[in-house]
């Protein structure tokens, strides 16, 4: 291994905790040091950044910003000029689409992937050390199953660009320091030169090395969708590695077909083995079977994929998760403060400077803009983000809670986004309410989902919810179409009693009662695979909650199971919204 795991992540935690000692004084000495080196630049001319000292000073010059106050600049830092944002050359454009599915592209310096490489890389390998500290480094660090890829491309100057995920990979490669040795795919597949589906690439390959150590992946929904692939394919990626074949029933271009049959040669001995060991059941402690030494998984999970938490450790067993990091286009803001904890990260204050509105309740209500040692515990904020790279007091519409601190550094989970509420008539039912509510329908109603998704419907009548719902294994297929059972009414119950503004908006009839449309098994399966079938790399695709999108709208539109609105979900006419 190039990589020096066990020193990196040792070195990383030991920073991680003296900066957090010493969080106030380490941000307002970084706020000083952009002012300083960033007041030559057209925006640090245009808001005096020569003048700011203090954190209430940069407060008092600089306006609270978002995407679309950044558009010009970066359009004239994509034609090449330079010293607009930041006085720092721009090394990477992050790709993000927003909520219209519109591109967006922020600039990223090498500073921000200095941060990226010390923190949300860093500090897993010393928490995987720290957990497993009684043995010996090389039982504990080795081969990696990295679940996303890293397409290269650039913009027309030269400069490497894509999503957020795969920035420090391709730096690293750039600068010779990636070693592929480490990982159980050939360098071809984590680099490739076009976007395509290569699951079954990247299984193959993983199927056929007994000794992986990790599994690293973005969210954690992804990680349970490979091995959830396995063991749907089973049978017949069992056959191909026997064979040294590739089924005709997988979609893969002729050059990646080419490219699996030469790498890998029929094998009957580890299919064999893999026989033997997974047995009959293709389920239950799936990774053990597989891959015996594995030590750990890597992916970003918590109450925001609920859905697959639990399915996960089904596969996992008793492996522990590490959480990854907090982080979006415009920044890493937390990392995992350890193993097996999940919705805790460290915010740490090199990341960036930090700002915080309250929030008060579910709403927007709000007073001033506190900084990092300003905050209380239990209060939740919105996130502003001044990031390495000209991004200035950036509204990021993340609400989080602080859960607790490290040294003097915030733990905070990340509760929902601004722009991701149900909002009809000024009720604004976030992401917490709705799951808080469909939690009450299921152990209402006694049923259970592998999903669900909701969208605002205008109808002739009136506004209302729509609640798409793939209900788990048979779900209640084949139930009686009876329109007495009335889950419409018992959901509406228990929207009223998560959120006291949908209530009374209900009491004055400005919601009407809401919809619940079934949808086909496999549903949110088949939307990551549509996503990646049009280029959207699978490791990056998050579960879906809100579709506020006319493409996703008309997705599961299309997916809906026979029985339209009126198909029953097994709920008892005396059913009721658990308390």
């Amino acid at each position: 291994m190039k990589t020096d795991y066990s020193k990196l992540g040792q070195e990383s935690m030991e920073r991680l905790r003296s900066t957090a000692a010493q969080a106030e004084a380490v941000q307002k000495r970084l706020l000083v040091d952009l002012m300083r080196r960033n007041r030559g630049t057209e925006y640090g001319r245009r808001y005096g950044f020569h003048t700011i000292w203090t954190p209430r000073e940069f407060q008092g010059k600089v306006p609270i910003s978002g995407y679309g106050d950044y558009e010009g600049y970066i359009r004239e830092i994509m034609a090449g000029k330079k010293h607009v944002l930041s006085a720092d050359p721009v090394v990477y454009f992050c790709a993000s689409s927003g909520a219209t599915g519109k591109p967006k592209y922020l600039p990223l310096t090498q500073a921000d992937l200095d941060l990226q490489y010390r923190y949300a890389y860093g500090t897993v390998f010393g928490c995987v050390r720290e957990y497993y500290r009684d043995l010996p480094v090389e039982k504990v660090f080795g081969k990696i199953f990295q679940i996303g890829e890293f397409a290269k491309s650039y913009t027309e100057n030269g400069i490497m660009n894509g999503i957020r995920s795969s920035c420090l990979f391709q730096w690293l490669d750039r600068d010779g320091q990636f070693d592929a040795s480490d990982y159980c795919v050939p360098k071809e597949v984590l680099f490739p030169e076009n976007l395509e589906d290569l699951l079954y690439v990247k299984v193959r390959f993983a199927l056929a090395q007994p000794d992986i150590r990790a599994i690293h992946g973005i969210f954690i929904n992804r990680v349970w969708g490979v091995l959830d692939y396995i063991r749907r394919k089973w049978l017949l990626l069992l056959e191909d590695m026997e064979r040294g074949t590739v089924h005709e029933s997988i979609r893969l271009s002729s050059h990646w077909r080419r490219f699996l049959m030469e790498r890998l040669p029929p094998d009957p001995g580890r299919a064999a083995q893999l026989r033997r060991s997974v047995g009959s059941d293709v389920g239950d402690g799936l990774v053990r079977k597989l891959w015996p030494k594995t030590r750990y998984c890597l992916a970003v999970g918590g109450k925001g994929f609920f859905c697959y938490m639990d399915k996960m450790r089904e596969y996992a067993g008793d492996i522990p998760f590490h959480y990854s990091a907090y982080g979006a286009s415009e920044g890493i803001f937390g990392v995992a403060r350890k193993m097996d904890e999940p919705d805790a990260y460290v915010l740490f204050p090199e990341a960036g400077f930090f700002e915080f509105l309250p929030v008060t309740g579910h709403g927007k209500e709000r007073g001033e803009p506190l900084f990092l040692w300003e905050l209380e515990q239990g209060q939740r904020y919105e996130l502003l983000f001044t990031n390495h790279s000209g991004l200035y007091r950036y509204q990021m519409k993340d609400v989080i809670q602080v859960v607790d601190w490290y040294e003097k550094a915030p733990v905070v989970r990340v509760c929902y986004r601004m722009d991701q509420v149900v909002n009809v008539a000024g009720e604004e039912t976030d992401p917490e309410q709705l799951q808080e509510a469909m939690d009450r329908f299921a152990a209402g109603t006694g049923t259970a989902m592998a999903g669900y998704c909701v969208q605002e419907v205008a109808g002739e009548t009136g506004p209302r919810y729509l609640f798409y719902v793939e209900p788990a294994g048979d779900g209640g297929q084949g139930a009686d179409s009876r329109e007495e059972l009335g889950a419409e009414t018992i959901l509406d119950q228990c929207l009223c009693q998560v959120n006291h503004r949908y209530r009374q908006r209900r009491k004055m009839e400005e919601i009407h009662l809401p919809r619940v449309a079934y949808l086909q098994q496999g549903c949110f399966r088949r939307y990551e695979e549509y996503l990646a079938a049009r280029g959207i790399p699978r490791g990056q695709s998050k579960r879906v909650c809100v579709l506020d999108t006319a493409d996703k709208k008309l997705f599961f539109a299309s997916e809906q199971a026979a029985g339209d609105f009126k198909r029953p979900y097994g709920v008892a006419s005396t059913g009721n919204c658990k308390q």
